[in-house]
């Protein structure tokens, strides 16, 4: 196993082990979180994978397509352009796939949302360990105060050989402190504030700012760009604006159940 494999794997029990963690404090039921980690698992596992041919779908269709003559071929080209992975897939794929769960079993769904959503930030912050060893989402040119150095050992060839031209900034560690500082507050909203239905959204909202900032200091382009900004950034704009739009309508729905009441 590499070091991205490991840190993943510890990632997957530091979550699970903070979903059973809360889950005894929310007293929610133990098997339907069971069933929705694997509804997250299978969302991040074919989220990541979809998103990651998409984001890579032009360059495929201009430089492998036009050397695929037989079936076999395809099969390969199309393994190697979703052979990667994108968060956001993953963790949109992920929602989509607990929210049919919870909306099948006839759940409260923010309560269980909640419980499993408080999980993600303590797992990408080991996966962007991951990143920073084994040399995948790397900063921009820097050479300043903890600038990392990569060497051949990192370099996949035709993909990442120039990472080791000059030191970069250390983007995925920095992201990685960011995620456990996410962790952190949503673990205390949760437990602590009486607003349960907060965590979520504070979620959605923090890490889509984190992503949309710490792309400027990525130096990677397999992430793909539309215009100015990455596909990563596209979809932080979406998620910050669709999860305001959300908080002012439960918001105002809330008024009025208040107004109707009194």
């Amino acid at each position: 196993m590499n070091a991205y494999q490991i840190t993943g794997l510890i990632g997957i029990i530091l979550a699970l082990l903070v979903v059973f963690f809360v889950q005894k404090k929310t007293k929610l039921t133990r098997s339907h979180l069971v069933y929705l980690c694997i509804c997250a698992a299978a969302g991040i596992f074919v989220g990541g994978h979809v998103l990651f041919f998409i984001v890579g779908l032009p360059d495929f269709i201009k430089n492998e397509v036009p050397n695929i003559h037989t079936g076999a071929q395809l099969i390969d080209s199309l393994y190697y352009a979703s052979s990667g992975m994108v968060f956001y897939g993953g963790l949109l794929c992920a929602l989509l796939f607990m929210w049919i769960y919870i909306k099948v079993r006839h759940l409260p769904g923010r309560l269980y949302l909640n419980n499993m959503v408080i999980a993600f930030p303590l797992f990408h912050f080991m996966g962007r360990i991951g990143c920073a060893f084994t040399g995948c989402c790397y900063g921009i040119e820097y050479h300043g105060f903890c600038a990392i150095q990569y060497t051949q050992s990192h370099v996949t060839p035709g993909i990442n050989d120039h990472i080791v031209d000059f030191t970069r900034f250390p983007v995925q560690p920095m992201e990685a402190a960011l995620e456990l500082i996410i962790f952190i507050v949503l673990l205390v909203l949760l437990l602590k504030k009486d607003d349960k239905f907060a965590v979520t959204p504070t979620y959605l909202l923090s890490y889509s700012v984190v992503r949309f900032f710490d792309e400027f200091l990525r130096g990677d382009e397999l992430r793909g760009f539309w215009g100015p900004l990455s596909t990563s950034q596209w979809i932080s704009i979406a998620i910050f604006v669709i999860t305001i739009i959300y908080l002012i309508v439960k918001r105002s729905q809330s008024k009025k159940l208040e107004a109707s009441v009194s």
